[in-house]
């Protein structure tokens, strides 16, 4: 039985697994940082265009237990049909992850598989392996968690995290599939006001909007898969037209803010690449003028951190938005940020914080200890 296989940043399975069983995939394996689900001709399709949370969605080839020594690994990599898949004189590119595995050398596990798809290919139709730069790349992932190992193909290509509309970004910007994490498990409701007062690239946002919209992260771009010869492209086209269909027109209030002039104007030319320029209102204002106003809307932001901080004390900015937030009953509000000392200075008592990475960055999301998680966007 084929099978599909979605991964993930870390820490937001839950929200990956939602969203395949939304588009209509049957869960079967939920694991760290990869979803599994049931094949079906049109979910390859319906899930590249509408993961938020993915990385890459790959097709299962081969898997099997108690792979603990390269003479299992090269019978079973040698056991797939590889010219069913690789192109004649595709570029291969082979990845190797390992979990706690008793093969734990990366680099010998890919000597491995490219010696074993050698064996497979050069045969009399083949003769041998001549790469052509013309032709779409083919990606293999080995992945061994501890003994299971998976051969996965890619079918998304270019990571799906990677939108496409951040033509200008700031120093260490946060990742879109996390942004969109953080809007989901928040409970922003959709015809609330939403506020970013530290903007940045406006990833957040931008992705907000996009969910708010119901709008599909991928409908204008192309996948892996439409190289497969075997793979019905009619199931794509179809599927983007139908992606167009579901966009919602309804206007919402989003409201960007950074105070340097700079970093707005960025943030400017990503909306527009995005194509939601007309749908958010942007100003020029220091986090500290909101201090003296009491406010009701919702706030997702990524504040900053050492990088952009520049002459500006941490700890004082942190205790800036910690006032702010205690001075604000009726505020909602989600914060992500990988400054761990705010733990010090925030009230355990009132405040919960969940872990997340972005990259491999250790960050947590603070929100209101008695704010309910997974909520109208997870339904």
């Amino acid at each position: 039985m084929l099978k599909l296989a979605l991964t993930t940043i870390a820490w937001v399975e839950s929200l990956a697994k939602k969203e395949i069983e939304k588009q209509g995939g049957k869960i079967i394996e939920v694991k760290d940082r990869i979803i599994l689900f049931s094949w079906e001709d049109t979910l390859l399709a319906r899930i590249n265009l509408w993961s938020r949370i993915g990385n890459k969605l790959y097709l299962v080839l081969k898997e099997k237990d108690s792979i603990s020594n390269f003479d299992n690994l090269y019978a079973l990599v040698s056991n797939i049909d590889w010219k069913k898949y690789i192109p004649k004189n595709a570029p291969i590119i082979v990845n190797a992850k390992t979990i706690k595995s008793d093969l734990s050398s990366e680099p010998a596990i890919q000597k491995i598989w490219k010696k074993a798809i050698i064996d497979v290919l050069n045969d009399k139709s083949w003769k041998f392996i001549r790469e052509d730069d013309s032709i779409e790349k083919c990606e293999i992932q080995i992945l061994f968690q501890e003994n299971d190992c998976k051969i996965l193909l890619n079918s998304s290509g270019e990571a799906l995290h990677k939108r496409g509309y951040r033509i200008m970004t700031w120093e260490a910007p946060i990742k879109e599939n996390l942004a969109s994490s953080l809007v989901l498990l928040s409970n922003w409701r959709f015809q609330e006001a939403l506020y970013d007062p530290f903007c940045g690239s406006g990833t957040i946002l931008i992705e907000a909007l996009m969910i708010a919209k119901n709008k599909a992260p991928w409908a204008k771009r192309n996948f892996a898969f439409e190289k497969w010869f075997w793979y019905d492209k009619e199931f794509l086209k179809k599927e983007k037209e139908e992606a167009i269909k579901k966009e919602y027109t309804q206007k919402y209030q989003i409201f960007w803010y950074d105070k340097d002039a700079e970093i707005i104007e960025k943030a400017k030319l990503n909306a527009i690449k995005a194509g939601l320029e007309n749908e958010i209102i942007f100003e020029k204002k220091d986090f500290t003028d909101f201090s003296k106003e009491k406010i009701a809307w919702t706030i997702i932001s990524n504040p900053p951190y050492w990088l952009r901080l520049k002459d500006e004390n941490i700890d004082e900015l942190y205790k800036k938005i910690d006032n702010f937030l205690k001075n604000n009953d009726e505020l909602s509000w989600w914060i992500i940020s990988s400054y761990q000392w705010w733990n010090f200075i925030l009230n355990s008592q009132e405040y919960k914080n969940r872990k997340l990475y972005n990259g491999n960055e250790l960050c947590y999301f603070y929100s209101k200890k008695y704010e309910q998680t997974f909520k109208k966007n997870l339904q």
